[in-house]
């Protein structure tokens, strides 16, 4: 669920669609009131296509002990009838070992996949072909959520396959909340709050290490416009466990509209 973060953070792809329009966003991450990641994406969007670049590294204790360094990049077609995935790539290092995942969307059929490692059946179940069916990619849908027609983008059910598990996500409206710059957060305004369940369907790991991939963990994630008739960008994200609190904040935020380019958010 925490990785999920990745994927919502460039959920600023772009519901006012700009012959060319390039986001710099970033976040930090905490733990247990310690930062254990950094985050940056970058997200480009023009009339009919996207195409997101984020990077997350370990920082302090994780980083000692279980260090992460990912880069992922998802592309696609924005069409009339909504979001059309076209490729998604990971790949990363976990505790010093390389890991890959290359996802590329067929139409009509199940997705190509690579992974490297392969999967490994006594750590993970493959996921059947009937579960990969009618799916989309993590970053393929955040755009559908910043792409949405309703008043708040926390009104939505995801089915996500990222190469290695099926999840269904559903994200329910829970209010508004005024927020303040702090010395972790750039954000200060209105944001809408979203209420995230839920469920791994296939893949998850067998013997999770922080228990079962369903949870009972209360997840909220504040999504805000930076500009008038801008697209939702989160601002903020809570995710209580048995093990602890995970929070991220967004530390920065710039964009490049046809070559004109504006701080957004600044420390």
């Amino acid at each position: 669920m925490r990785w999920l973060f990745l994927g919502l953070v460039s959920a600023a792809l772009c519901v006012a669609r700009a012959d060319a329009r390039e986001l710099d966003l970033s976040y930090t991450i905490y733990f247990g009131g310690f930062s254990v990641a950094a985050v940056d994406s970058t997200i480009k969007v023009d009339r009919s296509a996207y195409r997101v670049t984020t990077s997350a590294r370990s920082l302090g204790i994780l980083d000692f002990f279980f260090p992460i360094a990912v880069t992922s990049e998802g592309a696609g077609q924005l069409t009339g009838s909504g979001v059309k995935p076209e490729s998604y790539r990971s790949t990363g290092t976990f505790d010093g070992k390389p890991r890959r995942i290359t996802l590329t969307s067929r139409d009509g059929s199940v997705p190509s996949v690579v992974l490297q490692p392969p999967r490994d059946p006594e750590k993970r179940d493959a996921v059947p072909e009937d579960l990969q069916r009618g799916t989309i990619d993590p970053y393929a849908a955040v755009v559908s959520l910043a792409l949405t027609a309703k008043p708040t983008p926390c009104t939505q059910d995801l089915q996500v396959f990222n190469g290695r598990t099926r999840t269904d996500f559903r994200l329910f409206h829970a209010g508004s909340d005024s927020l303040k710059k702090t010395d972790y957060s750039a954000f200060s305004g209105v944001a809408e709050i979203c209420r995230v369940e839920y469920e791994t369907l296939a893949g998850g790991y067998k013997k999770p290490w922080f228990g079962e991939d369903k949870t009972d963990a209360v997840t909220r994630l504040w999504v805000a416009r930076l500009s008038p008739g801008g697209p939702w960008i989160p601002v903020r994200l809570e995710s209580e466990g048995r093990f602890g609190s995970l929070v991220g904040h967004i530390t920065g935020a710039s964009e490049r509209i046809d070559l004109a380019e504006r701080t957004l958010l600044k420390p």
